[in-house]
């Protein structure tokens, strides 16, 4: 029977315990909230990331957990920011943003892979968010610019190389220089395709894949 008592005592003593933790998770919560309308994300985060260790089984705070993130990603925790956000876009709180703070995220990561692809999965959950159509526009012109200016770049030598007389157009130099800058210029086309596929209007990579399509055809 002592047995038993001491059983029922033990058990009671973890409810106990467990219920002391969800209180004290909820006063660091709102702790957390007082630190982060005070601007002061360092101690906001570390508040928020106590309440999460000491949530236990209770129904979770999205709010909470997507202030984490807000508050890593401003003091530069991205990883941290990464992790607070993808457990705020499983459970479809303010889905949109929260996928845009990551994509910066990773972006600051160094991770382009990963930046695009966040960036992808916000245009197709919001096909019409100009937010991710412009970053998304933005990001190919650029990565497709940058072969273009390089096929450019070697036309332009080898046209200063025919210039100074040290080929003539008909020569295998010449020939080998325009067929290293096509191979460019076919990098850069099917990213200024793209860049027309989510922004049809966007007059920058019109331009960019006439250049590039006369280039290869030229």
């Amino acid at each position: 029977m002592k047995r038993f008592f001491l059983v029922i005592a033990f058990c009671f003593g973890m409810v106990a315990g467990f219920a002391q933790d969800a209180i004290d998770a909820v006063q660091l919560k709102n702790d957390g909230n007082e630190a982060l309308r005070a601007k002061d994300y360092k101690k906001a985060l570390e508040l928020f990331d106590k309440a999460v260790a000491n949530w236990g089984d209770n129904e979770a705070d999205n709010a909470m957990i997507y202030n984490a993130g807000y508050c890593a990603y401003k003091v530069k925790a991205y990883d941290k920011a990464v992790k607070y956000f993808d457990m705020s876009i499983a459970t479809n709180y303010k889905t949109s943003t929260a996928l845009l703070y990551k994509a910066n995220a990773q972006l600051k990561l160094g991770n382009e892979e990963a930046y695009v692809a966040t960036l992808n999965d916000g245009l197709a959950k919001s096909p019409n968010d100009a937010k991710f159509k412009d970053r998304l526009t933005k990001y190919y012109l650029k990565e497709g610019n940058a072969f273009y200016k390089k096929g450019a770049a070697i036309l332009s030598q080898a046209a200063a190389d025919v210039t100074a007389g040290k080929y003539k157009t008909t020569d295998d130099q010449y020939k080998q220089a325009t067929a290293n800058a096509k191979v460019e210029f076919k990098k850069a086309l099917p990213l200024f395709e793209k860049a027309l596929e989510i922004d049809p209007t966007d007059a920058t990579a019109k331009q960019l894949k006439d250049a590039c399509t006369q280039a290869i055809n030229g």
